[in-house]
């Protein structure tokens, strides 16, 4: 039996927003962020492994997928900024870490990486962008990209 007590009321973690930013900036107007990393397994299974197959792990990857708003914001990481980075076959560097929100609904809100909390970064192609127009709701697009090179872990920092 566990000894561990669990309580959702102070153990989830609900502060700040989990976001992708592409180049120092997060992408512009997202409604999901998603990091998923992967091992491929190399089958090892031999006749003296019995009934069981036996694997050892080999190569590990990453994708990284957002879903977003359409936006008019120049300057902003868009869909269309991503598609030309797309097409222009560009390398990017990317965070994966929860944002912190500053300002007010007349000036903006600007966004900036939470330090006291676990981030990830590297580098990315873009593998796909997908663009929706629906009758009756927002337009919105879908960007999905393969790592290039390692995946890498940012320490949080206490109290910054």
């Amino acid at each position: 039996m566990s000894t561990i007590a669990y309580n959702a009321n102070q153990d989830l973690d609900l502060d700040g927003k989990l976001m992708v930013s592409i180049g120092g900036e997060p992408i512009a107007f997202s409604t999901s962020s998603k990091l998923n990393t992967t091992t491929d397994m190399i089958d090892t299974t031999s006749q003296m492994s019995g009934d069981w197959k036996e694997e050892v792990p080999g190569t590990k990857s990453f994708t990284v997928a957002s879903e977003a708003l359409l936006t008019r914001k120049t300057g902003s990481v868009s869909g269309d900024a991503l598609l030309d980075a797309q097409l222009n076959d560009t390398l990017l560097d990317f965070v994966f870490g929860d944002f912190k929100r500053s300002g007010d609904d007349t000036a903006g809100y600007t966004y900036t990486l939470d330090t006291t909390k676990t981030s990830y970064h590297g580098k990315l192609h873009i593998a796909s962008c997908e663009f929706t127009g629906d009758q009756g709701k927002l337009k919105k697009y879908s960007v999905n990209f393969n790592g290039s090179g390692p995946l890498l872990k940012t320490a949080a920092v206490p109290g910054t």
